[in-house]
């Protein structure tokens, strides 16, 4: 009798631990608060474009990402566009600035960004995102 419990008890632990697994991904997107609405035009690998508010990249008001050895971090004040481009599994972002110039920065492929659109929320890992302009 004890084993026929103690079998017992281990199933429905064992299905009360499957049940416990990662979801599909629907669970709700949550866009970080930040300190100043930045409103961008993002178009992702599949070139759909959406008008996004509230943008942030993980939550913080700059792009960052290295330049040779170096980090490097440039605010959204100082950014126009930004143009990635994946090669060898290395994410380049090509950042446009205001004053007409460019910086070439390698960036993390699974960095989240976060925007709201007029219907809902959305969350983006970077390697899906193929341009990016600020209005």
């Amino acid at each position: 009798m004890k084993k026929i419990a103690y079998l017992i008890s281990t199933v429905f632990f064992a299905l009360f631990l499957i049940g416990m697994g990662t979801t599909d991904g629907s669970a709700p997107v949550t866009v970080p608060e930040t300190e100043i609405n930045y409103a961008v035009a993002m178009v992702d690998r599949s070139d759909v474009t959406m008008g996004l508010e509230k943008f942030s990249c993980d939550g913080e008001l700059f792009m960052s990402g290295k330049r040779g050895n170096a980090h490097i971090s440039i605010p959204f004040d100082k950014i126009a566009s930004v143009h990635f481009f994946l090669k060898d599994e290395i994410l380049t972002a090509n950042v446009k600035l205001k004053d007409n110039t460019s910086v070439t920065l390698t960036v993390e492929k699974d960095q989240p960004c976060y925007g709201t659109l007029s219907y809902g929320s959305i969350k983006i890992e970077m390697a899906d995102i193929k341009s990016i302009t600020f209005k």
